[in-house]
């Protein structure tokens, strides 16, 4: 865990999982749901993980409804800014079950006074919500629902991010789990076959 850092752990519940057929944050893997599985990872390099979700099982730990409803992950990133007062807000979507505290770790070592946002890059696709964000950049996010955006990639161009994309100090295997992307029944499969050999 990161001592220093005023930091809060962002589990990002939301979305329709069309594809999977139902909801990815309550499946479950490796005898836990995939929601606590990422909250748990978070815990180890922020001391608060808060959950964003409109519905679902009660969880031990935090749970925060949207302000703006059907808003995306923009708008869970702004509920969740809007309730807490810590300065840095970790991400993760609930559809990546093996994210790993080494990667936030790294992504930290980026962080600074000048800095809104930590971004990671992986195979030349940007991916926002395994990123970092800073509080100051709730103005622009609540500017940007207020005119009916949603697009996290909108809030990138309006603040100062840096974008990582050499990963090389860190194992390649924890590093392509961590952006693995679990969206339909066969990821899910592959998921559990993941599960059995960690």
């Amino acid at each position: 865990m990161i001592e220093e850092l005023n930091g809060c752990g962002v589990v990002l519940a939301g979305g329709s999982s069309t594809r999977m057929g139902e909801d990815k944050a309550w499946l479950n893997l490796g005898g836990e749901t995939v929601a606590v599985r990422i909250a748990n990872e978070l815990h180890k390099t922020v001391s608060t993980v808060v959950m964003n979700q409109n519905e679902g099982p009660d969880l031990p730990l935090p749970s925060i409804q949207d302000i703006y409803q059907d808003a995306g992950p923009l708008g869970g990133l702004h509920t969740v800014m809007a309730s807490r007062e810590e300065e840095w807000f970790f991400l993760s979507a609930c559809d990546t079950p093996f994210i790993h505290e080494s990667v936030y770790n790294y992504l930290s070592s980026f962080l600074d006074q000048t800095i809104d946002a930590v971004i990671p890059e992986y195979e030349g696709r940007l991916q926002p919500l395994s990123g970092i964000y800073r509080k100051s950049c709730l103005p622009i996010i609540e500017t940007l629902l207020h005119n009916g955006e949603r697009k996290v990639s909108l809030l990138l161009e309006q603040v100062q991010s840096v974008y990582v994309n050499d990963f090389q100090p860190l194992p390649s295997e924890v590093v392509n789990r961590h952006f693995f992307n679990m969206n339909t029944p066969e990821d899910y499969r592959k998921a559990q076959e993941i599960c059995k050999i960690l």
